[in-house]
């Protein structure tokens, strides 16, 4: 996943015209992350991971290449990631398989607190997390993110 992420970055920077210090300074992220990011040396977390396709106007799904499909959804300025709705809809989602979160965690290889924390709000789960959730549950990754029904 890791790759893909790297090469739709890029290219969406190139298409968009826009330099790794324009995109820190019009999306409040840290160019030394964005560098990470497109050296494949770091993984972005969920709250990222909106803003980016906010940014650059694509579902999260084209943005993690798990949907080839570049529709415009977004033509906002808003680029702020409400993660109110990931926590709600994993927990829903949890629950509507009869799942605890130990049988999730073992189900899709993550900590059992890793799963708590991200229902509680306490923390973002990554890139690769996040495919491996909506992957299992069988939901999009802008379902889970919170960016579409």
């Amino acid at each position: 996943m890791e790759q893909k992420f790297v090469s739709n970055i890029k290219l969406l920077r190139k298409e968009f015209n826009v330099s790794q210090p324009q995109l820190a300074k019009e999306t409040s992220l840290a160019n030394s992350e964005i560098s990470y990011w497109e050296n494949g040396e770091r993984t972005p977390n969920a709250r990222v991971i909106i803003i980016l396709s906010r940014y650059f106007q694509v579902t999260t799904d084209y943005l993690l290449k798990v949907n080839e499909d570049n529709t415009s959804v977004y033509r906002s300025d808003d680029y702020y990631a409400d993660m109110t709705l990931l926590n709600k809809r994993l927990k829903d989602l949890r629950i509507k398989n009869k799942l605890s979160q130990s049988e999730l965690a073992k189900n899709v290889n993550i900590s059992q607190p890793a799963i708590n924390y991200w229902e509680l709000g306490k923390r973002t789960p990554n890139a690769n997390a996040i495919i491996t959730l909506a992957n299992y549950f069988g939901v999009t990754t802008d379902y889970l993110l919170g960016e579409s029904d």
